[in-house]
């Protein structure tokens, strides 16, 4: 993201450009000057004539890293884990450079090499891990938001962290180049190339969108400056602003690129929070914040409380749980501000939290790439106050997106605003994007059903007509009919994200019915269904599977009850039918015994069936001993146990027809 924000770094007050030196100490020297455009210019010249080893991979894929450009660097580093030499870090670098490409199940693969193989980072890669399966399941969900990029205001440099100003203005910051203007080493950003960061105001039209641009006179000075929060009631601008402090020895916790930092004076550039009134037009003095302390940590990012009684920025201070975190500081009855605090771990973790914001409705806004996201800031919402949190959400896709996402100004609470991003198709480091409010129109889905016929193995086109509806979970009663649109395919629309249930019935066969859920994906999702039915034949067994009872018992046990209870729903479908459930042995034991002990199992059957309220008139109970054998297990036959279980069975049969007929209830839709 824009280089102003990576709080800590580290830059020598050496000449910013050695363009003559092209050997790898000076590849090195202008990377750990953040000239890292140089740089990578140099180490691809060195690379020409020279194998790069693993540390100058490293470095290289570093370099790109710090220019955002995340396909060479994944380029690089991929050298590393392609040739099995790749570290914990190196593995973990990979997974975030992944996330930035939007390849998230390849990156969540590397957390899991990372996890197997590196007991130490284990929770953490699980943890990743977890949170890119949270990603993966958002990018299915409907998205609610356009985001389209503000043409008129973006340029090939950088734009972003647009504030609320007076009236129908707003303030913003770029390191645009403004026509005729002559960079210098002066004026120039070495990591960039461009200008330093300045703020600007601009215009919103009647339509939304951002116009008359013009650079803020008075606060403006000779490194970057950016904005955070205008309070309308005292006319007060609260700001960033960047300071180049001298070092006097290494810091403890060092930017990275400090292990090649070996130049007599070191500086850092660390940021400070200032304010100014606005009155008559003009900028008032700057005031600093009371808690910078630029000789030991970062400060920035300032917003007020919408009561203006509080306020929350962003620092590395002592009592930080992360890199960056968002700490709070009340205004007392003098006006000065209490000593800060951190906003605790329900917002802050051990990576960076930044650019906090509220809306008009009091909800709080801030960036974090720690939380679970898409890859880099993505946008937070939460409510409270001070170190009392909600459990932070994800704003999720197009909000967010696998770049850098932060600085949410809304126009209008949820319906309208700006986010800042330096995602995919940016023009320059940074643009500005519009949001806007776009639930999807109401969808609805294609159900097509298809019938067909089971004749012994094979299924074949069922043409002639069948009745086929269906019924809602939520209105069981009222079925509707499913119109033919040609012989044995019928089509209708339902609505998204339900369950419904198909069925399909004719005197001739057995119904037939599935369950469905309409999980619409897109705006023309199709459900293809077929239904497939088995003619009634009068007196052909048909056999219950999986209906066993204890030896020498004929209680219905919990597993019977299942299937039985399939043929309670069978019933219920085919209300025209009468069944015989007839329940056969094996041939162990007396014909007599095993006759009764069949017409016990049978008829113990049949009343578990009419308990669930099936009509005794449409069932009958028939015990079949031993006299209908399906095998030649017969009296004084060895068999095993699974040939025996084959006589020991549960079959029923039609035998009959109701005077009823099936009544299909239909309604208009």
């Amino acid at each position: 993201m824009k280089t102003i924000f990576n709080i800590i770094i580290i830059i020598s007050l050496a000449s910013q450009y050695l363009f003559a030196q092209t050997s790898l100490p000076a590849a090195e020297k202008q990377m750990k000057r953040f000239n890292y455009a140089v740089a990578v210019n140099m180490y691809l010249d060195h690379f020409k004539n020279n194998t790069p080893n693993n540390t100058d991979i490293r470095n290289i894929t570093f370099c790109y890293l710090k220019l955002n450009d995340m396909k060479n660097a994944e380029k690089w580093l991929s050298n590393i884990i392609s040739r099995g030499d790749a570290n914990d870090e190196d593995l973990t670098k990979y997974a975030e450079i992944l996330k930035s490409l939007e390849r998230y199940s390849e990156a969540k693969d590397i957390y899991r090499l990372l996890a197997n193989n590196y007991p130490n980072k284990r929770e953490f890669a699980l943890k990743e891990d977890e949170k890119l399966s949270l990603v993966l399941k958002w990018l299915i969900e409907d998205p609610f938001y356009e985001v389209n990029t503000v043409s008129n205001i973006n340029t090939e440099y950088a734009e972003f962290g647009i504030i609320k100003f007076k009236d129908n203005k707003v303030l913003f910051s770029t390191d645009r180049i403004e026509p005729n203007q002559r960079l210098s080493q002066s004026n120039i950003y070495g990591w960039t190339g461009n200008n330093f960061v300045k703020m600007y105001s601009a215009e919103i039209n009647k339509n939304g969108y951002l116009e008359n641009f013009k650079m803020l006179e008075g606060i403006t000075q000779d490194f970057h400056n950016s904005p955070g929060y205008f309070d309308q009631n005292t006319n007060t601008l609260y700001f960033t602003r960047t300071k180049l402090v001298k070092l006097t020895q290494k810091p403890s916790n060092p930017d990275p690129t400090s292990w090649f930092v070996e130049e007599k004076e070191i500086y850092t550039i660390r940021l400070e929070i200032y304010s100014s009134k606005f009155e008559n037009g003009k900028w008032g003095q700057l005031v600093p914040f009371e808690h910078n302390n630029a000789d030991l940590y970062s400060t920035g990012h300032p917003v007020l409380s919408p009561d203006g009684n509080v306020m929350y920025f962003v620092s590395d201070m002592p009592g930080t749980l992360g890199e960056t975190d968002i700490f709070y500081s009340v205004k007392r009855s003098d006006g000065k501000w209490s000593d800060p605090k951190n906003c605790g771990p329900k917002i802050n973790t051990p990576g960076k939290e930044m650019f906090p914001s509220f809306d008009s409705e009091g909800n709080f806004y801030f960036s974090s790439n720690a939380h679970a996201g898409y890859g880099g800031l993505d946008i937070f919402k939460t409510r409270g106050e001070k170190n009392q949190w909600q459990e932070p959400e994800n704003l999720k896709h197009p909000i967010n997106s696998a770049g850098d996402d932060f600085a949410l100004f809304w126009l209008s609470h949820g319906i309208e605003g700006y986010i800042s991003s330096n995602r995919k198709g940016s023009l320059g480091l940074d643009d500005i994007y519009r949001i806007k409010y776009a639930p999807p129109l109401p969808k609805n889905i294609t159900l097509v059903v298809k019938t067909f016929e089971q004749k012994n193995d094979e299924i074949i086109p069922l043409t002639q007509p069948i009745n086929v509806h269906y019924h809602t979970e939520e209105n069981k009663n009222m079925e509707i009919t499913i119109p033919q649109i040609k012989p044995g395919e019928y089509i209708t629309q339902l609505d998204c994200n339900k369950k419904y249930f198909i069925h399909g019935t004719t005197p001739e066969f057995f119904a037939q019915s599935k369950e469905i859920f309409t999980d619409c994906k897109s705006m023309n999702d199709t459900i293809f269904i077929d239904l497939v039915f088995e003619r009634i034949v009068l007196y052909k067994p048909i056999v219950i599977e999986n209906i066993y009872y204890d030896f020498d018992k004929w209680n219905i046990r919990p597993d019977a009850a299942i299937e039985l209870d399939k043929i309670v729903t069978l019933l219920q479908e085919n209300p025209h039918i009468i069944i015989e459930l007839g329940s056969h042995t094996d041939s162990r034991g007396t014909f007599k015994y095993n006759e009764v002990l069949s017409q016990r199992r049978a008829e113990s059957a049949v009343n578990y069936i009419i308990s669930r309220g099936i009509d005794p008139s449409r069932i009958t109970a028939k015990g079949y001993g031993e006299y209908q054998l399906v095998n030649h297990c017969s009296d004084g036959v060895i068999c095993t146990e699974e040939e025996h279980q084959m006589n020991r069975r549960t079959e029923f049969k039609v035998i009959g027809y109701s005077k009823e007929q099936p009544v299909i209830y239909s309604a208009d839709k």
